[in-house]
């Protein structure tokens, strides 16, 4: 039993030290792209690929959450009220 008990606690010993070991603990993740520039659309739900910036695509993107606290009914009305710079001809 005691060299049971040996070789489990050699094996758990090496796992926590390569398990450390294994984690880096001091890096800095890289900003994305769309971290610095608002405009810039990371997931624009096609097949585009992203330049040497990381962006897919530049505008703006509201979701079906930002769309449904505006409180209208219309997509338009909606749109008029989260971005003014956008027109609706009716």
């Amino acid at each position: 039993m005691s060299t049971t008990m040996r070789i489990a606690g050699v094996i758990v010993s090496g796992l926590v030290l390569f398990g450390c070991a294994a984690t880096s603990q001091n890096v800095q993740p890289k900003p994305a792209a769309s971290a610095l520039n608002p405009n810039c659309l990371t997931e624009t739900g096609s097949r585009i690929p992203s330049g040497k910036s990381g962006c897919r695509g530049y505008g703006s993107s509201y979701s079906h959450d930002d769309i449904d606290r505006t409180g209208q009914i219309s997509a338009a009305d909606a749109l008029g009220l989260l971005d003014p710079s956008i027109t609706v001809h009716r």
